[in-house]
Formats: structure tokens, C-alpha cells, sequence
């Protein structure tokens, strides 16, 4: 039902096509925009709030088995000094998390965002030239449409995530500039 919009959405929005632009120059394997970067422009269009992806964190997670962990920080500098109008927030699955310790990678980019705290936020896109897009929502697209934030399984009550779910809550704050979000525990 909401794929239709969601693609509709993701295919006008002229930063949106930049940032793929960028993504493609990179050669950053399964490159997919994701989590609050996607949120935050939907939850934007939805509630007619000015948005823009310029000076925000674009969360970008890719899987590419052959890059070091230098050549990871050298592409991270690359993508912050050549567009710098952007806070770029990539992620190579295949490497380690550091300094992130409730972060975990897994050995596909659809099971890394099924496993981000709220169904809103577990949402990606990628781009390809030749199967356009590739929409990667492993809860659906309701909750972000219709402006629900609730855990996912692994941060829903009762799991060793909730707490970091209730912290995400509140350090985000997102009613503040969402008043129009219903929250769910």
C-alpha cells in the first residue's frame, strides 16, 4: 500500500538522488540510505515539515568484505571532505562495530536494519543502475506512514534491548518536532 508513495517520494526528492549519485562514484557494494536519514524525510513529507538532508546525518550502510578498516576511515574522509554538505554516518557491515557496543552487524544489510530499534526506522533504499530501486523494509512501511514509532522485536518489552528503545525515546525526542507521532511501547 505505502511502497508505491514511498518510492514516489524517495525518486523526487533531488537529494535523495544526489547523495545515490555520490554512493555510485564511491563503489560502495549494496549502498543503502537507511534508518533515521529515510525517518526523518518521510516523517517530513508526511506532517508538511521543510526538509532537508543537507547538514544531517545520512545513515549509510554497505557490505564490502574486501576493505580494511583503513581503507573504511579513508573512504569515511573522502565522502566528509569532498561533500562536506552532508554528515555523512556510514557503516561497512563486514567490518567490526567500534565504540558502539549495542550495535551489531550481521552478514546482510536486511538483517542489519531489521535489527534497528524502532519499525520506523528499519527502513533502507538502494540504487542500482540497472533494477532502479530496492526498497528494504523488514516491518513493513505502515508505522513510518502513519507516524507509529514501536520497538522491533529485539528492543520490544520483556527484550534486553527495551532499555535502549526508552533511551532512544528520550534522547531523540522526536515529539518535539513530531507532536503529531503516537509512540508505543
Amino acid at each position: 500500500m505505502y511502497k508505491k508513495k514511498f518510492l514516489d517520494i524517495i525518486s523526487h526528492d533531488p537529494e535523495i538522488n544526489e547523495i545515490f549519485k555520490i554512493l555510485e562514484k564511491m563503489h560502495l557494494p549494496e549502498a543503502t540510505i537507511c534508518g533515521g536519514t529515510i525517518r526523518n524525510l518521510i516523517w517530513n513529507k508526511q506532517t508538511g515539515h521543510q526538509s532537508s538532508l543537507k547538514l544531517g546525518d545520512i545513515d549509510v550502510y554497505y557490505k564490502n568484505s574486501n576493505q580494511s578498516y583503513e581503507n573504511f576511515l579513508m573512504t569515511k574522509e573522502i565522502l566528509a571532505q569532498n561533500h562536506s554538505l552532508y554528515l555523512w554516518n556510514i557503516k561497512n557491515i563486514c567490518l567490526p562495530a567500534r565504540h558502539l557496543s549495542h550495535r551489531r552487524f550481521y552478514d546482510s544489510i536486511e538483517k542489519t536494519i531489521a535489527d534497528f530499534p524502532e519499525t520506523a526506522t528499519s527502513v533502507g533504499i538502494q540504487k542500482s543502475r540497472l533494477n532502479g530501486y530496492h526498497v528494504i523494509a523488514p516491518y513493513g512501511l505502515a508505522d513510518l506512514f502513519e507516524l507509529q514509532v514501536s520497538p522491533t522485536p529485539n528492543y520490544a518489552v520483556g527484550q534486553a534491548g527495551h532499555q535502549r528503545y526508552q533511551q532512544r525515546l528520550t534522547n531523540k525526542a522526536w515529539q518535539t518536532r513530531w507532536p503529531e507521532l503516537t509512540i508505543n511501547d
